[in-house]
């Protein structure tokens, strides 16, 4: 219902009435309201007089601060989304996660120096008033004073739930430094085949370790050898290495099948759980070609610790005779199949422009490997081989080569290994038959290197990803910060997000 505005003259009217007639009620009264500015045009009435239409339009707005102005002000902050509680709350939000990336990212940072170095992360005295806090407590400190914007959010002006500096931090940047190394690895390999190279030493706490190193020829043609996994074994019988073997594939996703050469340390006081160990693998998978390294064939001559006499043999013998002891060595040590491997691979020498090619060996030779050659293709290959032979053997690029390593890389370099994908098979093939230990001994003498008396405590993951990191540190450096950060901040819930942005 609609009330009358009441003027004042009518006020006084009334009142007065009112006074004289005590039983009337008094009316009720609208107060005036000092701030509305026009006339009943804008509510009620509608404008009647456009000619003064531009003065009530500037009486009804008013002046500056008016009821009017400031409804107008409220307005244009509520429109601007700057001035909002939600947007002041975003802003702080969005400068927390900045804060977070660059205490994230120094924190990472120090790890890669570590590890890339292979030395130890915590002190014996980490408090505030210990004169040596520990290599990774002392590198950031040196990277405060260096950096300012990292001295403003770390350690005491960082929260004190949220400072990125624990063990466990530090355990988890390296853990996502080791899984983003091994997948470079696993992507480069990719669906092809290797051999396996293991050997087993004990580390300063005196546990048994197991140390797997995958060999393979990459895209570019190129012999590569790389670390894969430590793995600490309860005992030595070749069932535990079995088990840790597929312990480590399936966790990699790696398969048995592809799996296409063995080498072990023949020098090794575990050598007939070894021979256990090839045997398992050969039972599982056919295709593994029961391949020892010459450098354990050597040592099986001049080094039986056994009997110390031998090495004095070693000195004395005449080249006649090391030339007949390796030769019987030989007969005895490797199995028919592998004999036979041998003169067919000597078919594929590029010595002296490829005299010893062979085409008949080479077709047994790929014979020899019934998962990776079909019937069909067997009957192709020596067509194929014929080509390759015709088109390669006046070839300025071929003339000097001396070796198949050399080979592979200019086949792949001239596109050659897919104009004869046969043939670089079995160069592949052949190159992937492990030779050395020496990968292996490598991986030990790293052990022996990051787990010290000092560091005899070290738990076996953190052992093998500190491990990973530091032997395939060529890989590592390549792996972006931003990698890394994005799979440590995927591996639980965390406290803060990332920002999107690259501090």
């Amino acid at each position: 219902m609609n009330q009358e505005r009441i003027n004042v003259a009518s006020v006084e009217s009334s009142a007065e009435n009112i006074d004289h007639d005590p039983g009337k009620r008094r009316p009720i009264v609208e107060p005036i309201n000092d701030n509305r500015f026009g006339d009943d045009a804008f509510v009620s009435a509608g404008c009647k007089n456009w000619k003064k239409a531009l003065a009530i339009f500037r009486e009804h707005e008013g002046s500056v601060n008016s009821t009017h102005d400031q409804a107008r002000i409220l307005f244009e902050g509520f429109k601007n989304q700057r001035q909002s509680v939600e947007y002041n709350l975003t802003k702080f939000d969005k400068e927390d996660e900045v804060n977070y990336r660059i205490r994230l990212t120094a924190s990472l940072n120090v790890t890669r120096i570590l590890l890339k170095q292979g030395l130890a992360f915590q002190g014996n005295d980490e408090s505030l008033e210990s004169e040596n806090r520990g290599n990774f407590l002392e590198i950031l400190e040196w990277l405060r004073e260096q950096k300012l914007e990292v001295a403003a959010v770390t350690l005491e002006n960082a929260p004190s739930n949220n400072q990125m500096v624990s063990p466990l931090v530090q355990k988890e940047l390296t853990n996502c430094c080791a899984v983003e190394t091994t997948k470079v690895i696993l992507e480069d390999i990719k669906n092809r085949n290797f051999s396996l190279l293991v050997d087993e030493a004990r580390d300063a706490s005196i546990k048994e370790q197991m140390a797997l190193v995958l060999r393979y020829v990459n895209n570019d043609g190129e012999i590569v050898e790389r670390f894969l996994a430590l793995v600490h074994v309860t005992d030595t019988t070749a069932k535990s290495l079995k088990e840790g073997i597929d312990l480590v594939f399936a966790k990699h996703g790696l398969s048995l099948s592809r799996l296409r050469g063995q080498g072990y340390d023949g020098a090794s006081n575990m050598r007939g759980e070894y021979n256990g160990l090839k045997s398992l693998i050969l039972n599982e998978n056919p295709s593994v070609n029961k391949w020892s390294s010459i450098i354990e064939v050597l040592e099986n001559v001049f080094e039986d610790g056994s009997n110390p006499d031998n090495r004095g043999i070693s000195k004395t013998l005449s080249m006649r005779m090391v030339l007949d002891l390796l030769t019987q060595e030989m007969e005895n040590h490797f199995p028919k199949i592998n004999t036979e491997l041998l003169t067919c691979i000597n078919s594929l020498s590029p010595k002296n422009s490829f005299a010893s090619f062979n085409v008949d060996k080479l077709v047994h030779l790929a014979e020899l490997y019934p998962a990776d050659f079909s019937s069909i293709e067997c009957i192709s290959l020596p067509y194929q081989l014929k080509t390759f032979i015709n088109d390669i053997v006046d070839k300025v690029e071929f003339s000097n080569i001396e070796d198949l390593g050399n080979l592979a890389k200019i086949l792949v370099s001239t596109s050659r290994d897919k104009a004869f994908p046969l043939v670089y098979r079995l160069i592949e093939l052949t190159l992937i038959l492990p030779v050395a230990t020496a990968s292996v001994e490598k991986v030990f003498s790293s052990m022996k290197l990051i787990k010290t008396d000092l560091r005899n405590r070290m738990g076996d993951e953190w052992m093998n990803d500190i491990m990973v990191v530091y032997i395939e540190r060529g890989i590592f450096k390549k792996i972006e910060n931003e990698t890394i950060l994005r799979r440590f901040q995927d591996m639980k819930t965390r406290r803060k997000q990332l920002s999107s942005s690259v501090s």
